[in-house]
């Protein structure tokens, strides 16, 4: 699963997208996780899943959804504060199997 993580400059979400990619390696999950700011998502979503917003960027959500066109999702205060991820990549997975079902 490729899941892109998106926030305002990109820059605090390098912190989730690095226990995401730990996380990751210690369950043995395919994920390649990345982080960038809002207005590269139109650049740069194509080589992803899912789409993930941070809770700072949730009001651009729908500018997210009409560029990408793949599942966008917000991730929550408290997951996204402490960098919980196995709840991120719960969510990420949740959107995908909606995108499928």
């Amino acid at each position: 699963m490729k899941i892109l993580l998106v926030c305002a400059g990109g820059l605090s979400s390098s912190i989730v997208m690095k226990k995401v990619r730990k996380y990751g390696e210690e369950n043995n999950e395919d994920i390649t996780i990345d982080a960038i700011g809002t207005p590269a998502v139109e650049d740069s979503w194509r080589d992803y899943d899912v789409i993930l917003a941070a809770p700072q960027v949730r009001n651009r959500m729908k500018y997210i959804k009409e560029v990408s066109g793949i599942p966008v999702g917000a991730m929550s205060p408290q997951d996204y504060a402490i960098g919980n991820a196995e709840n991120i990549i719960k969510l990420a997975k949740s959107l995908l199997e909606n995108k499928e079902g």
